[in-house]
């Protein structure tokens, strides 16, 4: 009897030694990578979708190289992405479904539904990373963290380098204006140009900001009020932002086209419907850059365009959605690679990415200062310039990188 249990003893004891043998010469391959999943509540099939479905695509391209590259060591990157055809009432369904499918990190490209999910994601400690940003998101400090600096921020540093550069104030003050749709990205965009003018009065005459209900597509009345501008803040999304274009001009009024980097997402739309013609002397202003600069970020975006999507390459590349997507969910992974370095892949959570992201400050190869605080929710410092060029059929830089104004 105890002779058997002194074999049956070795035996066991052999077993687990040869398990113990076998893992050790397999190395990392026999130890199961911890799945962290990343939300990404979008727009696949409403009024935003041109834009936002080569956003997800840059995600999924991104979330392939750092996969492939195992440069979260420890872990794989998964994706759960939901469509919230931009219907607020939408928005906390799909926060709750990416939520139920293990996200502890959600990005989304809508700024209205980063707004509406803000509540919940400073409640449940939830990091909530998204594009567009607005005094509302960022202050006090809370849980959501933005690509751009605000509209309003992004809109006083392009009139400051208008009056500065562009306009010429023998001809007198430049009147400017704004139209678009009633939401928290464009309410934003309204304060600065707002702020600004009544600020300097000596640069600019406003004649006035008027916003139209979601989803409005003709803008008869705006266009009336603004025809005498010398300089128009467009819509900023989708057949909204190209109507007014389109019929602006098509009305015979001459004032400059402006706007922030949510015009230049839809390129190819606004080509096709309204064409170079239309679009040409347009004045945008990015924080991400365009693809004919130079950067490690922007030529990875170019990359991914060429080797992972060929027939739409020429389209992605000149799409600020696309440059934007493939530096921000780079951005986003860094982040995470970084928590996971401190923490480890299987203590990763909402509030490892939280202190990994407080703390982020880098200057990429080519590209100006990214960083947050425990203060700053906006990660972009410089803002550049491009003018919309007809005869290149192309965004043409006109300024260096200019420091974002308050």
């Amino acid at each position: 009897m105890k002779n058997g249990w002194k074999r049956n003893a070795v035996a066991c004891f052999l077993v687990i030694f040869l398990i113990a043998a076998v893992g050790v010469g397999c190395g990392k391959g026999t130890k199961e990578k911890v799945v962290i999943t990343i939300g990404n509540i979008t727009d696949f099939t409403g009024p935003a979708s041109t834009a936002l479905i080569p956003m997800t695509w840059a995600m999924e391209d991104m979330v392939r190289y750092f996969n492939d590259g195992d440069l979260v060591p420890g872990a794989k990157i998964r994706i759960a992405s939901y469509d919230a055809r931009y219907d607020h009432s939408r928005d906390i369904p799909g926060y709750e479904w990416v939520k139920a499918r293990g996200a502890r990190v959600i990005s989304t490209p809508l700024p209205s539904t980063a707004l509406t999910l803000r509540p919940f994601a400073d409640r449940d400690k939830v990091p909530l990373f998204t594009w567009g940003s607005s005094a509302q998101l960022v202050e006090p400090p809370g849980w959501v963290f933005c690509y751009n600096a605000t509209a309003s921020r992004m809109t006083k540093t392009l009139l400051k380098w208008i009056s500065e550069e562009h306009w010429d104030y023998d001809s007198g003050i430049p009147r400017v204006g704004m139209a678009g749709w009633s939401e928290a990205y464009q309410n934003d965009l309204k304060k600065g140009v707002e702020q600004y003018c009544q600020a300097h009065p000596d640069q600019f005459d406003y004649v006035g900001s008027y916003l139209a209900p979601m989803g409005a597509t003709t803008w008869t009345s705006e266009i009336g009020k603004l025809k005498n501008c010398d300089y128009v803040i467009t819509p900023s999304t989708g057949t909204g932002l190209a109507t007014f274009i389109r019929d602006y001009r098509d009305k015979g009024y001459t004032g400059t086209f402006i706007g922030l980097d949510a015009v230049p997402a839809y390129t190819r739309l606004l080509v096709d419907m309204c064409g170079w013609n239309r679009l040409d002397g347009s004045l945008t202003i990015h924080g991400m850059g365009w693809s004919t600069d130079q950067g490690i970020l922007t030529e990875l975006a170019v990359d991914f365009a060429n080797r992972y999507h060929a027939a739409e390459a020429q389209d992605l590349i000149a799409n600020t959605g696309w440059i934007s997507a493939v530096h921000g969910h780079y951005l986003v992974l860094d982040i995470v690679r970084r928590a996971v370095q401190e923490v480890g892949a299987e203590h990763f959570n909402g509030q490892a990415f939280y202190d990994a992201a407080v703390r982020f400050d880098v200057t990429y190869e080519g590209h100006p200062q990214w960083s947050y605080s425990n203060t700053d929710r906006t990660l972009t410092k410089f803002n550049r310039v491009y003018e919309w060029r007809a005869e290149a059929s192309d965004l043409v830089s006109v300024s260096d990188w200019l420091p974002i104004v308050d």
